[in-house]
């Protein structure tokens, strides 16, 4: 009903006599008593649904154990319904249940098919229509199951049928037909330990490889140190790349865009896929190969076509660290001969996880563990190559096995690529280059240099006489055959090195025409009024921090300690302190507010989400090229700039061609110390009194602070993981009086 704001109903439904609809403007004011009540009925039943789950594919003569779970989703209960199994058709077995509303049961039967083919499941409950239902369309459930030969090995994930061997690490035995690799474990790459399941890499750290055949399959096994950190379809779960080589031509590349080329031209490659879309949240499967990148198990063409391989069969077990993969021998044509190399990364769905570029595919190799001699996966990759495969002979048998190493082959022509490269194209650039030194020499002697561009330009001169010394003798041997790879060496160094002194006297002389060395000059003066040594070290500093963090706040690579500042007649000088225990890729800001206007809101100098309510008149922004998503970076400055608010704008400044910077850190733990030197002139003269804040923050725009000095809340108002990504305001200043 409706009513006025102190009234009674003026309308309802149903329609009421209570309400005089031909007199409606006296019923604001009446009382009313509804009499027309809408009378619904609610109609209680069971309703009765049933699911079955187990293995899609059975060995033949194997055993398949199924749950059939019936559920009643209704609000009454039911007592004596039926619940038949039928095979093919046939009804298989039965049973009756009673169920309260909302209760389910399930009940086990076991099938052992002896016969191969598709077979259908088909579980009904109430089949009779016994029972009034709410819903009589979801009482039957079927599912098809493929009935598969089984050979020698049992593809399930279970080891137990494969041979126990006992033989050294990375090294290799053929006994009773089967060939067993040992490899060492937890000799594979680490880099991205910190970020995978439980923080570890050993569900992709081979320990076996096998191989073994029947009269229908060739049967590989692959066994892991641990995998019980993940689950299939976990981002970072396993992925195992297998290229096989059994004919002619074929392709390098390794499935799974592992930025890596091989050494054999294989003609098929089978990708074991545990970080895709089938079976997800499992521990064991076994399932045929598939027809995309995120099936269990599929394979590919050279050309990089999913390529359909019946009877093509894996089995995964995480509880036993194990993966098995058939091959039908057609796969083969008949050929007696195979060789294969093996590859381990970690899923992301279609593909492995980067270690070089972690957005984009690049010459750096995601393996992870591959087949070596090597002492680590590391070092067998150090040139981007995994060098070792295994040869498989078979008859009836596997009959023997090869472990082969082509390090020395493809050395053997590097160096005759290396021989050819020096004795043209060395040659040819080393005799250019030369001529353009001249050219550069002489135009350098008429420019006007610095005392230490004269100096270097006279080093430069005697290290082209040694070079000129190599090439000579290089070119007189290149075309020895006993002596043509020393003679190459020779041309390279000469060569190389030319180029690089070229580059420095063209650099040298871009300066001179650029007016870059007035700038210098002005610098170097400049640097003459200093008070204070610029170099990172603070002992000749004998003020207090004007804003310290007392607390500890802050993250391993993004903690500031103590701001600093002093000043004399000429420089305004800042300081800044750290408690940073890792290297990450982060900036440093520090905001200055010293007249009247300035920027307040929006994005700061490097378009970072960070605000202030004071004006800010100028930034000094650093760059540090820190660890970010396993890129280690250089960790070092790489940018920095004096900036300055002019009204509307941000007017930027490399800080080298303003004032002064030094500091100190690396790899280990970051920044550590910022000692920086700014002429008063720079900021318009000696202002009466500074505010300031400084800051890191993440190492992209849009990316705000995670700490300050002075610290305030708004680098602490979220939990710091989220800090990175918020908007924050600067109400805290620390603030010097200039005298």
């Amino acid at each position: 009903w409706v009513t006025g704001g102190g009234g009674s109903a003026v309308d309802s439904l149903p329609v009421d006599p209570a309400i005089d609809y031909t007199n409606i403007g006296a019923e604001w004011g009446d009382t009313d008593t509804f009499t027309n009540m809408l009378v619904g009925e609610w109609f209680l039943m069971p309703d009765l649904t049933v699911s079955v789950t187990g293995p899609g594919v059975v060995g033949i003569n194997r055993l398949g154990v199924y749950n059939v779970t019936v559920k009643n989703e209704g609000s009454l209960p039911v007592s004596n319904a039926s619940v038949r199994v039928y095979l093919g058709g046939n009804l298989y077995t039965n049973w009756t249940v009673n169920l309260n509303a909302g209760e389910s049961k399930w009940f086990l039967f076991n099938w052992s098919p002896n016969a191969t083919g598709t077979y259908t499941i088909r579980a009904v409950v109430d089949e009779e229509n016994a029972i009034p239902e709410a819903n009589e369309n979801n009482n039957e459930f079927t599912m098809d199951v493929q009935v598969v030969w089984v050979g020698s090995i049992d593809v399930d994930g279970n080891p137990d049928d494969w041979p126990a061997v006992s033989i050294a690490p990375n090294s290799y035995t053929v006994q009773n037909g089967v060939f067993i690799w040992s490899d060492a474990t937890n000799d594979q790459k680490h880099d991205k330990d910190q970020w995978l399941p439980g923080g570890t890499s050993a569900h992709a750290d081979l320990t076996e490889v096998g191989v073994t055949k029947d009269d229908r399959y060739v049967y590989f096994l692959f066994r892991f140190a641990n995998m019980s950190n993940i689950k299939i379809g976990d981002n970072g779960a396993t992925f195992i790349a297998v290229p096989i080589d059994y004919k002619d031509g074929g392709a390098t590349w390794f499935a799974g865009e592992m930025d890596t080329n091989g050494v054999l031209q294989w003609d098929i490659q089978m990708a074991i896929n545990l970080g895709g879309s089938q079976y997800t949240g499992q521990t064991s499967a076994v399932v045929s190969s598939g027809t995309g990148k995120t099936s269990l198990l599929y394979f590919v063409d050279p050309a990089g076509n999913i390529v359909q391989v019946s009877g093509a069969l894996v089995g995964v077990n995480l509880h036993k660290n194990t993966v098995e993969v058939r091959i039908p021998l057609s796969v083969f044509g008949g050929a007696k001969e195979f060789s294969f190399q093996v590859a381990t990364g970690f899923s992301y769905g279609p593909a492995v996880w980067n270690f070089g570029d972690p957005f984009a595919n690049d010459g750096i190799s995601d393996i992870v563990d591959t087949i070596t001699k090597e002492p680590s996966t590391t070092e067998e990759l150090s040139d981007n190559i995994p060098d070792y495969y295994i040869r498989i002979r078979m008859d009836n048998i596997v009959e023997s096995a090869t472990l082969v190493s082509v390090k020395m082959q493809r050395l053997i022509q590097y160096q005759n690529s290396f021989v050819m490269l020096n004795r043209f194209y060395g040659i040819r650039h080393f005799e250019r280059d030369y001529a353009a030194y001249s050219d550069l020499l002489e135009k350098l002697n008429g420019m006007p240099l610095t005392d230490d561009m004269k100096d270097r330009l006279n080093e430069l001169r005697n290290k082209v006489m040694d070079l000129l010394k190599l090439y000579n003798e290089g070119k007189e041997l290149i075309d020895s055959p006993n002596y043509a790879f020393g003679a190459s060496l020779k041309i390279y160094r000469a060569y190389t090195g030319m180029k690089k002194i070229v580059r420095e006297m063209e650099s040298m002389v871009e300066k001179a025409q650029s007016g870059e060395l007035e700038r210098e000059k002005h610098m170097q003066e400049l640097a003459k009024n200093l008070t204070k040594t610029i170099d990172g070290n603070l002992d000749d500093w004998n003020v207090q921090p004007i804003a310290v963090d007392d607390t500890g706040y802050g993250q391993d690579g993004a903690n500031l300690k103590a701001l600093y500042v002093d000043y004399d007649d000429q420089f305004l000088y800042i300081a800044l302190t750290t408690e940073n225990k890792a290297s990450w890729r982060v900036a440093y800001g520090i905001a200055m507010d010293y007249k009247d206007g300035g920027y307040t809101t929006g994005t700061d100098a490097w378009g970072r989400k960070v605000s202030f309510d004071k004006g800010i008149d100028a930034q000094l922004y650093f760059f540090w090229n820190g660890e970010f998503f396993g890129d280690k970076g250089t960790s070092n400055i790489t940018s920095a700039q004096f900036v300055v608010w002019d009204g509307s704008a941000w007017k930027y400044e490399e800080l080298k061609w303003v004032g002064f910077y030094a500091y100190t850190g690396g790899a280990e733990n970051g920044l550590q110390t910022l000692e920086i030197a700014i002429p008063w002139e720079a900021l318009g003269g000696k202002p009466e009194k500074l505010s300031m804040v400084a800051y890191v923050t993440g190492q992209g725009a849009g990316d705000s602070a995670v700490d300050s000095l002075p610290l305030q809340d708004a680098v602490r108002d979220k939990a710091p993981g989220e800090e990175w990504g918020d908007e924050d305001t600067f109400t805290k200043f620390a603030t010097v009086t200039i005298e």
